[in-house]
């Protein structure tokens, strides 16, 4: 083992403490990717992006966390166990390859990285197709997913992420302050009555939350082992998916998570369970910063909950209904409420924390999480990132977890599951398309119809 040399050490914000300590034995917070190259890479060429990029651009990659007292700390390290933070992946023998890449994955998922050492760490795959593919784990409380999608297109050969929906996000301005005594009294007068209305908001979605029942109780709220199963489904054409928004006035949003609450209610299906009435609620992160504040890296995000209405028949319904159910959730405080309870509850000691965590958790089933990243390509030299793939953790007692990431001009669909709820996640992925598929050829056909009577 390799002398571990310090440099420095810096206090850790109160909510990256948070999500620090949320680990378990059964959900980890490691958020878990695959990046799939068109082109051969060797591990050398993949190493020299780490150590001239990404551990020369983003000092957070050289510094693990350590708590002293009641305190945590990031710690800087002058040298790092690159034989750790770069392995080779060798996949299960005896399989395709992409079901031993799957299955390889599921293994991994579940493992603990290393406390001694910067919790982050890469698994290289040199021959994947006609390319190569790399297995990404970094911890949450290094950074949320539009912070890590950012350091991705800082490392690559040229910045690609003007190109992000994302960048489009800005915080509501500040009006500047007077200088004149009567204007500040206005101003001071004015700022009271503002912020006393969002206390009263804040602490009314507060109370929301806090006295909301638990959704419904389904084979997706069973007990948790400590193995997961991870799956990913083919690219969808954004072009295809913007139709079907279009076509239902509703957002590409709306269309996928739609999808997602289908493939819900098919597996209840499958496997026996009542359908009626049911309503599986998620967690939804709600990024909070701008994408030029991105690259400070920790967490700037808030969690609402969002009901999908699995016990709607009709797949069009089921996606109005999600629509409904988010423009509730855009026009509340719920994202910023909780940023702000995540932040206190790092200040508290951990037994509160994870009462807290049980607590908010026992009232949905899944998390899901939607990442804007550039609609063009990403280089790193001078391969192609053809597919980027992550899966969101899951905390607390919550099982499954849906991922949907956007890049160039296609929506990747990422699916996790602990091995008690969904033995088969390919066939939650195979739903999702036929839903997909399904709504695609109803809305698509409807309007090509209404197209040929105009004409007529």
């Amino acid at each position: 083992m390799r002398t571990v040399n310090r440099l420095s050490k810096e206090p850790m914000r109160h909510v990256d403490t948070a999500w620090l300590r949320m680990d378990r034995r059964e959900n980890l917070m490691v958020i878990n990717g695959l990046l799939f190259f068109d082109e051969p890479m060797t591990q050398d060429e993949f190493k020299a992006i780490l150590t001239d990029r990404l551990l020369v651009q983003h000092k957070r990659f050289r510094q693990r966390p350590i708590q002293e007292g009641p305190r945590y700390y990031w710690e800087e390290l002058e040298t790092l166990d690159m034989d750790y933070h770069l392995s080779t992946l060798e996949l299960v023998p005896g399989k395709q390859q992409d079901e031993a890449l799957r299955q390889t994955v599921s293994a991994i998922v579940p493992q603990p990285l290393s406390a001694d050492k910067p919790l982050w760490r890469f698994h290289f795959l040199p021959e994947y197709e006609s390319g190569c593919a790399v297995l990404v784990r970094v911890h949450h409380s290094y950074a949320d997913g539009i912070a890590l999608i950012s350091v991705l297109d800082s490392i690559a050969d040229k910045s690609v992420m003007h190109s992000s929906p994302a960048a489009r996000f800005k915080m509501p301005e500040r009006k500047a302050k007077s200088r004149s005594l009567m204007h500040r009294a206005q101003f001071w007068a004015q700022s009271t009555a503002f912020y006393a209305g969002f206390g009263s908001l804040w602490f009314f979605e507060m109370m929301k939350v806090t006295f909301a029942k638990p959704d419904s109780k389904t084979a997706y709220k069973r007990s948790l082992s400590s193995l997961k199963h991870v799956g990913w489904a083919p690219s969808l054409d954004v072009k295809e998916v913007k139709q079907v928004s279009k076509a239902m006035g509703c957002t590409v949003n709306d269309v996928i998570l739609g999808c997602v609450a289908g493939s819900l209610r098919r597996y209840l299906e499958r496997i026996g369970e009542p359908v009626d009435d049911v309503t599986i609620r998620t967690t939804v992160p709600v990024n909070l910063r701008p994408l030029k504040d991105a690259l400070q890296l920790g967490n700037q995000f808030g969690l609402v909950y969002l009901d999908l209405p699995v016990g709607e028949i009709s797949a069009e319904r089921r996606i109005r209904a999600v629509r409904s159910n988010m423009k509730k959730l855009k026009n509340g405080m719920q994202a910023q409420m909780s940023f702000n309870v995540l932040g206190m509850l790092g200040y508290f000691p951990h037994w509160m924390e994870n009462w807290a965590l049980n607590f908010f958790a026992s009232k949905a089933s899944a998390v899901m999480t939607n990442v804007p990243g550039p609609s063009e390509p990403v280089v790193l030299m001078g391969k192609k990132l053809s597919k980027p793939m992550f899966w969101v953790p899951q905390s607390g007692g919550i099982g499954l977890g849906v991922s949907i990431l956007s890049y160039d001009k296609k929506v990747e669909f990422g699916f996790v599951a602990d091995a008690a709820i969904v033995p088969n996640p390919k066939a939650m992925i195979d739903d999702f398309m036929e839903e997909f598929s399904l709504i695609k050829a109803e809305m698509l056909g409807a309007a090509a119809c209404v197209d040929s009577m105009s004409e007529v």
